[in-house]
C-alpha cells in the first residue's frame, strides 16, 4: 500500500487498532451470533445512517465528526477504544470482499450502548417524516412563486 503511495509510511501508526492480544472475531447478522457482540455494524445509505447517527448522538454517544476512510477493519479499534459511534466510508478491499455498493457505507455501534440508540431511532426517524414533508411542500411552494 506505501508502495502504490496509497497510504503514507507516517499514516500507519495512525490507524487505530488493538493494543491487546486478539481473541476471536465473529462476523454474522446479529440474531444469528453466538454470543453479546462487542460492536454492531450497520451497513446502509447515507439517509439510513444519518438517522442512525442522530440517534446515536441521542443516546449519547455521537461521533467525533470524523468520517473515516481506509482502511475499513480500522473503525472497529477505534469504535472499542471510544466507546462511540463510528462511521466509515469503506475502503476498496472491503468494498470488493462484501459487495458494499457505491451508495453505502458502514457504522459502527458499540454493543452496551446498542438499545439506548435503538430507543432513540424512532424519534428521529418520525420527526425526519414530518419534516421531509414540511420541507418538500415549502420547496414547492417557493419555487411557484418564483
Amino acid at each position: 500500500m506505501v508502495q502504490l503511495q496509497y497510504l503514507r509510511e507516517t499514516d500507519v501508526s495512525a490507524i487505530p487498532r488493538r493494543t491487546e492480544p486478539f481473541g476471536v472475531a465473529v462476523y454474522s447478522p446479529w440474531a444469528l451470533a453466538p454470543d453479546d457482540p462487542d460492536i454492531i455494524l450497520v451497513r446502509g445509505n447515507a439517509k439510513q445512517l444519518m438517522l442512525l447517527s442522530e440517534a446515536a448522538r441521542a443516546a449519547g454517544i455521537g461521533d467525533a465528526g470524523e468520517l473515516m476512510g481506509r482502511p475499513t477493519c480500522a473503525m472497529i479499534p477505534a469504535t472499542l477504544q471510544s466507546g462511540r459511534f463510528t462511521t466509515s466510508l469503506g475502503c476498496i478491499g472491503n468494498r470488493i470482499y462484501t459487495a458494499l455498493a457505491d451508495d453505502e457505507f458502514y457504522a459502527a455501534v458499540p454493543w452496551p450502548k446498542i438499545n439506548d440508540v435503538f430507543h432513540q431511532l424512532p424519534v428521529f426517524v418520525d420527526a425526519n417524516r414530518e419534516l421531509e414533508a414540511y420541507h418538500r411542500q415549502r420547496a414547492a411552494s417557493l419555487s411557484s412563486t418564483s
